[in-house]
Parts: structure tokens; C-alpha cells; sequence
């Protein structure tokens, strides 16, 4: 594609639009029985979503007939692009003796054993519906466990679709109190009162703030809950005195520490925990699990499982229509028993190399912008400033205002598709050539979109 050299926001939003013109047309489609259009929130951008018809390995095809090189796996999920041909076969073979029955299966125990194998707190562990589902019941089994009803989460964090789940995770200036003491705050206006006063909230990465949080809070606190890499809030990985910190201190106090690893598991064999080297009480996880199909697990101890363990005289309730169905577990032993340590350190490499180059697209244009994440996780960020907790993250996409949806679309366009909040991932079928591609069109985007720029972000030019 051409560079452009003059360009307003308007114009850069209808190139979009003349690109993706058969997209227009289906998005209208879908307004008729969709609300704006949109079945999931996470997926929608505007002015309207690029159509995707199929995929195969790294590549999307979409409902104009683009080729684009897909650095979001479905929000991380894919480990190995599209229509991998094991976890095809794997699904076919099975899809032939069924999707569903209402009895254990033998490939759940083969998932759940290559699992608990890698992930150093499994000790047991159970398979649910969706990462949602995971981190909804390490929270029900902490607190049957405790007998306490607070929950302590992180400022940013977003655990799934339930209100708990996404107490503070945008830090909304004038809302948010002070960052020693966040103010329990909901996304949206679903959220009960009882919710927010059961969610006690503490910030990322600062220690002493989350410590005395903790200690005030001890005798009522069932469990702390927070991601080692803050994922929707762009990609903070936590430090690894942050979570030894939260380790011991939430064992001295007799609260259970969960880790939700539904995005960082990926980005060592035995996720996070494994690569920092602290050991949660619980475990959710997700995505990478399921092969590409709809999954959520969760596992820690024995003690705090066994809560679930039926034969017990009032156990923690966990039914789940599809937990644990064969088709997911067929998809999910594919993924994970072709996933080893050569492919995992492939993908941190490909990751590691993509921030890099744009690091250096930064640099050379003279943009205020970093890439950080940590392993095959990457989210590009228009500030200089150090990013450690949400709200220097929020604090950013303020400042930026559109040119982050502006670089969006210009990414799609030159073939790169990547998450509207600017989220990569990369995967096994990823080869250099496509993270050089992807770094160029980058390079290609800031210059055409140079004028917008300087015109209404000045801020952003060094």
C-alpha cells in the first residue's frame, strides 16, 4: 500500500470504510438482530468490525477477500493460528462419536493430567464452560473454605462477565479515589451496591498500598485475585517482588492467593506462576486450554478442591451443561500436547522481536509510544511515561483520544489484525516475515497518520 502523506482523521476512517465496504453491509445486517450490531463487546470496534469468513494457520480471510496476518488469536486463545491440522483431526474423530454426553469422558482425565503436570498449584483440578466460570468458582471456594465473604482485587484487572469480575477495572478519573486507597467503583451501571462493598480494591504492583489493604482487611478477606500480567489494561506484567509479596503476606494472614492465568499461561509451559517462581493457592485458566473451543479450568490444593469433591456431605455446587465436554477436551490435548518448551521459547522470541520493532518505530519517528508484555504477549501504548498499574495505563488512552482507533484501522487495512486496544499476541505459526510485516505496517500507519497527529494529539510528538 502507498503511503500517504496527508491525512485527517476523517479520511483515515473512510479508507477504512471503502475497504471494508462488504463488512458495512453484514454489520447492518447484524443490527436487525444484534443490539448495535454486536454479540460480543470485546470483538466491536467503530465504525463497524472487520467480517472474517475463515482462517488458516496465521491467516485470516475476510468477507472483502483481504488476506491479514492475525496477531490476536481470538484475544490470545489460539497457540496455533487456525485450522491446525492435529487439533482438526482431533475434533473430527470425535465430532463422529458425539459433541456432548452427560458422563465423564476418558480425554477429560488426558487434558487434565498434561495440566496439572505443567501448572506447579495443580494438585486437582476441574474443567468449566469459560475463564469467566474458572474464576467465578476459586472465588466460591475460597470463601466455602474461609467462611469469609470479601474478596480483594486488583485495580484493572478483569477476571470475566460478572460483576465482581470487573469491579474497578477502569480507574474513571474523579471515581476511582486515591491510588493507596481505590475506591470500589463498577464499569457500568449493573453493579450492586452489595458487590462493591464485598470487593476491596488494591493496586497493581505497589507493595506497601497492597499490603496494609491486606492486613486492614484480613478478617474478612476470603482471597486476593489478580492476573501477573494485567491483560486489559495493557499487558503490565506484575514484578516478581509484587507477587512474592502478595504470596506471603496472604499465607501469614490465612487468605487464599488466586492467580488468574486465562491470558499468562501461555507464556511459559507452567504459566506465570512457573516463570516467577510464586506459587498461588488457586489457579483459573482458560483460552489455550480449549484448543480454539469454548473452555474455562480452575485447580490449586487438594484441600481447598476437595470442596468440590461430590462424595462430600455439602459440597461447593458445580454443575456446568458443557464443562468438560469432548469436543473441547479433543481440541484442548491437541493444543497443549503439541505446545512444548521449544514452542513456547519460539513464541516469547517472535513476541519479544515484535516490541522490539515497534520500540524502534517509536524511536525513529519521533512518537511518544512504547511496546511492553511480557513473553508472546505485546499491547503497544501512546506514552513514555513508565506503565506499572491502570492508571497510568487509562491515564494514556486518554491522552492518545482516537489515534489509537486510527492506528487500528490503519493496521487493518496494510493486512495486520490486532485488538482494537492495540493487543498482540503471536503464535506457532507465526514465522519472522510476518512479525517484519507487521512491524512495517505499523511504521507505514504512524506516517500516514503523522498529520492527525500533529494537529490533535501535538502531545505525542516528541
Amino acid at each position: 500500500m502507498a503511503r500517504q502523506t496527508e491525512l485527517t482523521g476523517q479520511q483515515a476512517e473512510a479508507y477504512y470504510r471503502e475497504w471494508a465496504g462488504r463488512s458495512a453491509a453484514l454489520y447492518e445486517e447484524a443490527a436487525e438482530v444484534f443490539p448495535g450490531g454486536d454479540t460480543r463487546a470485546s470483538a466491536h470496534y467503530a465504525p463497524f468490525p472487520n467480517f472474517i469468513e475463515r482462517g488458516r494457520g496465521p491467516i485470516l480471510f475476510d468477507a472483502e477477500g483481504h488476506t491479514l496476518i492475525d496477531f490476536m488469536n481470538n484475544f490470545t486463545s489460539l497457540l496455533h493460528g487456525h485450522a491446525f491440522p492435529p487439533i482438526v483431526r482431533a475434533v473430527t474423530d470425535q465430532i463422529q462419536n458425539g459433541s456432548a454426553y452427560a458422563a465423564p469422558v476418558r480425554n477429560q482425565v488426558s487434558l487434565a493430567n498434561l495440566l496439572v503436570e505443567r501448572v506447579p498449584s495443580l494438585e486437582r483440578m476441574r474443567f468449566c464452560s469459560s475463564g469467566s466460570e474458572a474464576t467465578l468458582m476459586t472465588l466460591r471456594c475460597a470463601r466455602a473454605h474461609t467462611g469469609r465473604d470479601k474478596i480483594m482485587k486488583i485495580e484493572g484487572g478483569y477476571h470475566g462477565s460478572y460483576e465482581l469480575a470487573e469491579v474497578s477495572l477502569v480507574p474513571f478519573p474523579q471515581q476511582c479515589g486515591q491510588l493507596n486507597r481505590p475506591t470500589s467503583i463498577g464499569v457500568d451501571k449493573s453493579f450492586p451496591q452489595s458487590v462493591l462493598d464485598d470487593t476491596i480494591v488494591a493496586p497493581y504492583n505497589h507493595i506497601d498500598y497492597t499490603v496494609t489493604l491486606l492486613r486492614e482487611h484480613a478478617d474478612d478477606l476470603a482471597a486476593v485475585i489478580l492476573e501477573p500480567i494485567l491483560g486489559s489494561m495493557g499487558m503490565i506484567p506484575a514484578t516478581r517482588d509484587y507477587l512474592g509479596a502478595l504470596r506471603e503476606e496472604t499465607e501469614r494472614l490465612g487468605v487464599l492467593l488466586i492467580f488468574d492465568e486465562v491470558i499468562s499461561l501461555r507464556v511459559d509451559l507452567g504459566g506465570a506462576q512457573r516463570l516467577q517462581g510464586v506459587t498461588p493457592d488457586l489457579t483459573a485458566m482458560g483460552k489455550i486450554v480449549g484448543g480454539g473451543l469454548p473452555v474455562g479450568a480452575f485447580g490449586g490444593r487438594e484441600d481447598l478442591m476437595a470442596h468440590f469433591d461430590p462424595r462430600t456431605k455439602q459440597p461447593v455446587m458445580h454443575a456446568s451443561t458443557f464443562s468438560g465436554n469432548p469436543l473441547t477436551m479433543a481440541a484442548g490435548h491437541a493444543a497443549m500436547s503439541n505446545f512444548g518448551s521449544d514452542d513456547c521459547a519460539r513464541i516469547n522470541r517472535l513476541g519479544e522481536r515484535l516490541r522490539d520493532g515497534f520500540n524502534n518505530v517509536f524511536e525513529a519517528k519521533g512518537i511518544k509510544g512504547q511496546a511492553i508484555g511480557l513473553g508472546s504477549l505485546t499491547n503497544l501504548h501512546l506514552t513514555d511515561r513508565p506503565l506499572n498499574h491502570a492508571r497510568d495505563t487509562f491515564e494514556g488512552i486518554l491522552e492518545a483520544g482516537h489515534i489509537t482507533k486510527l492506528i487500528h484501522l490503519g493496521l487493518l487495512r496494510r493486512g495486520v489484525f490486532a485488538a482494537p486496544r492495540l493487543m498482540f499476541c503471536t503464535s506457532t505459526v507465526l514465522e519472522d516475515q510476518h512479525v517484519d510485516t507487521a512491524i512495517s505496517a505499523f511504521d507505514d500507519t504512524l506516517d500516514e497518520l503523522r498529520p492527525v497527529i500533529q494537529a490533535e494529539r501535538s502531545a505525542l510528538i516528541i
